[in-house]
């Protein structure tokens, strides 16, 4: 099989994501596939996943859980710190003394929030439903939710007083707010975590799933100690691993 194609999702920022398409390129070319591109949302990166057009692709885990459902597969998922797991932190402005207790209160002010993506479990899925866990009536909650594509331009947001309510991912390591935002993440604090999700993976078009070649010219590439470096770099991971079988599909149950 010729002429294969992958993807990288937008939530690194557009910027970000070209870079990434860049470096991909020669690595991924030897591995067979001979166009990387960047997609503007994670809904786009499954519809061309599960139509065959995307043959492969680093998604998100909500994507991964999707396509493996519609028949794909998930060859391998990232590790980061250690862990093969993460959380979502909510975040308001530092100055604000917002408590979880209190969302969705009612007579108490109704807040502004920004997600990342319907697909991001970690800019969306996952923070929405902690709040829904609680209790938490998300229309009487927020009087506007909008999604702008990134973690960075949600953050952007919140410190603009545009919004007043985001998530970040939360790993080993720290809350990634506080690496994407450097000297400004000061403006910022989390004001509750929830609970686990597996990282994102590589994820195989159920189209081309079943073709032995395909998974096999993936696992060559990490294969190559090389290769799976720069991969691993790339996208700011420490390694990849072989994920259970059943680590998405349970996701499925978060959404709403």
């Amino acid at each position: 099989m010729s002429g294969l194609c992958f993807a990288l999702p937008p939530s690194l920022g557009a910027k970000n994501v070209r870079t990434l398409a860049r470096q991909f390129a020669a690595i991924l070319y030897e591995a067979g596939f001979s166009t990387v591109v960047p997609v503007d949302s994670y809904e786009t990166l499954e519809r061309r996943l599960l139509s065959g057009e995307i043959h492969a692709a680093w998604g998100p885990p909500m994507v991964c859980a999707r396509v493996q459902e519609a028949g794909g597969s998930v060859v391998f998922r990232a590790v980061r710190y250690g862990a093969s797991v993460y959380r979502s932190a909510l975040l308001c402005r530092s100055h604000d003394d917002l408590k979880i207790e209190e969302v969705g209160s009612i007579g108490l002010r109704r807040l502004r929030a920004v997600w990342v993506d319907p697909q991001s479990m970690g800019g969306y899925v996952m923070p929405r439903h902690h709040l829904r866990a609680r209790g938490i009536d998300l229309v009487q909650a927020f009087e506007q939710e909008s999604v702008l594509g990134s973690y960075e331009a949600c953050f952007e947001a919140v410190m603009a007083c545009e919004a007043d309510v985001t998530a970040s991912y939360a790993n080993a390591r720290g809350v990634g707010y506080v690496e994407v935002c450097k000297e400004e993440a000061h403006h910022l604090r989390v004001f509750a975590y929830t609970e686990e999700c597996s990282n994102d993976g590589v994820v195989v078009s159920p189209v081309v799933a079943g073709n032995d070649d395909v998974s096999h010219r993936l696992a060559s590439l990490a294969a190559n100690p090389a290769h799976r470096q720069v991969f691993c770099a790339a996208l700011a991971v420490d390694d990849v691993e072989v994920p259970p079988p059943d680590a998405y599909r349970p996701l499925l149950a978060l959404q709403q």
